[in-house]
């Protein structure tokens, strides 16, 4: 009598694992990712990176998502949880700071889509290979410029200091 219950259940756990592959499985657009982010890095402050999530999918996921961050940062466990409503539009806004000049090169976004019931999991790929490059802080020099501009510097802490037996202009 047990051994005819535990195969009802065996079976009706196989079709209920059959029915959630099928849903994730059955759309081959079902998902759509991309990253946005500026061309140029200012060098010490932060800078925004936006990830754009797309679902095609007529029900909610769950998402896991990994995006692959310029090695320069040293992150190998970048990862966030997102519920995903159907037919719906994400979004994740991160910031990372850059401590070197150079060229950041970021890597692919993979996200790891459950179904509905939680016993299928399917992987996404996008191809997102971007490199950024980063300068010295023009947002720094922005702001000691319009002080400049406006005749502001002593706010800066930036103020003139006269040398004793040098003149100008001989």
């Amino acid at each position: 009598m047990l051994y005819d219950a535990a195969s009802i259940v065996l079976i009706l756990l196989g079709l209920s694992i059959l029915v959630d592959s099928v849903l994730i499985f059955g759309k081959r657009y079902a998902l759509r990712a991309e990253r946005i982010t500026s061309e140029r890095w200012s060098n010490g402050d932060e800078n925004k990176v936006v990830l754009h999530f797309q679902n095609n999918y007529a029900f909610p996921v769950s998402a896991h998502i990994i995006d692959e961050l310029p090695p320069q940062f040293q992150e190998r466990n970048w990862r966030k949880k997102l519920r995903l409503e159907g037919r719906k539009e994400e979004q994740i806004i991160y910031t990372v700071k850059p401590l070197t000049r150079g060229e950041y090169s970021f890597g692919n976004i993979n996200v790891f889509v459950k179904g509905p019931l939680q016993l299928a999991k399917r992987r996404f790929v996008f191809p997102a290979d971007e490199t950024v490059k980063v300068y010295p802080s023009y947002m720094q020099m922005r702001r000691y410029h319009l002080l400049a501009v406006s005749n502001r510097l002593q706010e800066a802490g930036v103020k003139r200091v006269r040398r004793l037996g040098h003149e100008y202009g001989v």
